[in-house]
């Protein structure tokens, strides 16, 4: 596959998720022209203006260096379709309406280059809904992407995630081609999702989220003390929960939930999507998080205070976790969950429930996943069978450490990649042999055909007629 070269990307929607979205291309030299409405006074160009001049003041900032943000090509819809003709990648980050999405589809249609790539930057909408008012010729190339806000960041600091969505229509390799772009360019982590509501991140953060929210209010807690709880302490970003809801927008959060509520009729667990009031005051208020100035949390100056949901004013952030649950927090994760469950504290009782209820949640849905039968580097397993029932005649990518034995039984090498990081010395070839003990308690060996050929060097010879190479594979010798 030749790579797909992206000479020009185009960003439409100068909201909070598309100006970022600009901002991080111009990070990496990818010239980008960035879309909005029209402004109603003023210069055309009004609504983007105003955009890129608020990137320079984000925290954090999505530009890696601010006078980059003069390198975003500012555009409208009225005056400008045309520029979409020279872009290579069109990426759509409008708000979470399907109704607008689909009229702005239509307006763009017939300015798309034949080559093109286009992709909708939703958090859970339907994409083949999206899809259905695409001319038949721009439905290979359409798909979905979700990046995660913040979206500079290229590593795990802050959203390392984006996840793609083909439909049913969408050509492998479109989808190939993007993905390339956003781990070799962009330096993202992918992953492949279905197209069902809010995908899978947002599946169960949201999940987890709403959980939070209301156990929070169960045990009493502020959301300074749930944020400090539930931020770097639990291994998570350190905006927490209620923080992290401010920086998404809460009228995006209540969205990706109205998602839920729309699509999830039949869900065991239908009955904790419903909207937390607190979240419901706030937006009818106005007060939308960072986008706004005001949500769960306001900044007044260089003070950072917080809602008070009795009486509806804003008090300061002061709140930390107990000194006790910071504790049992540094424990290992076994120790850790039992502490959790056994405490009497609240704040203890607080973690436990939330995490409890993950781990319910995600099990219960785990039962209905498919089985996919791969390793987690995504390669088949060694040792399972093809689709006509033939073995497999060629070894597995160096990278993949699973292996299966003839009784269906699978075992992982993580315990020799962890001697070779302590620098212990390796065991024989012979003693490395693939090899797995079942439920009965006995030994199997893969025994390879004489058509597989380890590309591993220097092979051990073994007794039984067999050729064991380092990488644990058994191979007939000819």
């Amino acid at each position: 596959m030749n790579r797909f070269p992206v000479r020009k990307v185009a960003v439409l929607g100068a909201g909070v998720m598309g100006a970022q979205i600009a901002a991080h291309l111009v990070n990496v030299k990818v010239p980008v022209v960035l879309f909005d409405l029209p402004a109603r006074e003023g210069p055309k160009n009004g609504i983007v203006t105003k955009a890129v001049e608020g990137l320079k003041k984000l925290k954090p900032s999505p530009l890696g260096v601010p006078e980059d943000a003069a390198l975003i090509e500012q555009a409208n819809y009225e005056e400008h379709l045309d520029k979409l003709k020279g872009c290579d990648l069109i990426i759509e980050a409008i708000a979470e309406r399907m109704d607008w999405k689909l009229d702005l589809y239509k307006r763009i249609a017939p300015a798309i280059a034949p080559h093109a790539i286009v992709a909708s930057n939703t958090s859970g909408l339907s994409i083949t809904k999206l899809s259905e008012v695409l001319p038949e010729e721009i439905k290979p190339r359409f798909c979905g992407i979700h990046f995660f806000n913040p979206p500079r960041y290229m590593r795990p600091r802050y959203m390392h995630l984006v996840e793609l969505i083909p439909t049913v229509a969408t050509a492998a390799d479109v989808v190939d081609q993007l993905e390339t772009f956003l781990t070799s360019t962009l330096g993202k982590g992918v992953v492949r999702a279905k197209d069902t509501p809010n995908f899978v991140a947002n599946r169960v953060g949201i999940a987890g989220m709403l959980a939070t929210m209301k156990e929070a209010e169960t045990f009493g807690l502020g959301y300074d003390v749930v944020d400090d709880l539930t931020g770097k302490k639990l291994g998570r970003a350190s905006s927490g929960t209620f923080r992290t809801a401010d920086v998404v927008g809460l009228d995006t959060l209540a969205h990706v939930i109205k998602t839920l509520q729309d699509n999830l009729g039949n869900d065991p667990f239908f009955a904790s999507y419903a909207t937390p009031p607190v979240l419901e005051q706030l937006i009818d208020k106005g007060a939308l998080g960072q986008k706004s100035g005001a949500g769960f949390f306001k900044k007044v100056g260089k003070d950072i205070l917080r809602l008070d949901p009795a009486t509806g004013d804003y008090v300061p952030a002061a709140g930390k976790a107990e000194e006790i649950v910071a504790r049992i927090l540094k424990k290992p994760a076994p120790e850790r969950l039992k502490l959790l469950r056994e405490s009497s504290n609240p704040q203890a009782q607080f973690l436990w429930a939330i995490l409890r209820d993950s781990f319910h949640y995600v099990a219960v849905h785990l039962a209905s996943a498919p089985a996919r039968g791969r390793s987690s580097c995504g390669r088949k397993p060694a040792g399972s069978r093809s689709p006509n029932g033939s073995r497999p005649t060629s070894r597995p990518a160096r990278r993949c450490r699973m292996r299966r034995c003839r009784r269906g039984c699978s075992t992982d090498a993580t315990a020799f990649t962890r001697r070779k990081a302590r620098g212990a010395p390796r065991r024989s070839a012979t003693s490395r042999a693939a090899t797995c003990r079942c439920t009965s308690g006995s030994s199997s060996a893969r025994a390879w055909p004489a058509t597989a050929r380890c590309r591993r060097s220097r092979p051990a010879p073994s007794s039984s007629g067999t050729t064991r190479c380092g990488s644990g594979r058994s191979t007939t010798r000819s």
